[in-house]
């Protein structure tokens, strides 16, 4: 299944094309409202991220649920890594009554949620690929440490 790419990071790639625009999209105007029962760290995540998606354009109030679902991804994968590092790699595996070496179950659950994040990033424009080309013109102000965050190093085209 081919992944439409958000008609806003069309815009700031510069590959929009008027005649390929879909009409009757929902608009993503708006502050979304952070969803219940993220964990704290996720909050974290939220409000780090969704002020510099929204001034670019690429986070509105429908995506709520969508970030929500990244931004909860995003915490698990940070704790479980933690946690991980403080266990030490060798502690990573068990051996079975018969002599099997197993990994334990939290490697698999970071590793799940690592996969979630990589399959929701694109859509926010959190990835490399995603995000190459983005020319955010006077989307932002030079000194943004938005900009700073997700540009810094590429030239910015003179508008």
């Amino acid at each position: 299944m081919t992944v439409r790419k958000p008609q806003a990071l069309k815009k700031l790639q510069g590959t929009a094309r008027p005649y390929r625009e879909v009409q009757g999209l929902a608009s993503t105007d708006g502050v979304p409202d952070m969803p219940d029962g993220l964990s704290d760290k996720a909050v974290e995540v939220w409000e780090d991220l969704a002020p510099r998606l929204i001034v670019l354009g690429l986070l509105g109030e429908i995506d709520a649920s969508t970030f929500g679902a990244y931004c909860q991804s995003y915490a698990d994968w940070l704790e479980m890594t933690e946690y991980l590092n403080k266990l030490g790699i060798s502690n990573w595996y068990w051996t079975t009554e018969n002599g099997y070496r197993q990994v334990i179950p939290e490697v698999s659950e970071r590793n799940k949620a690592f996969s979630q994040m990589q399959k929701l990033a694109p859509k926010f424009g959190l990835d490399p690929s995603s995000r190459s080309g983005i020319d955010t013109g006077n989307a932002t102000d030079a000194n943004d440490p938005v900009e700073e965050f997700l540009f810094k190093g590429k030239k910015r085209a003179k508008g």
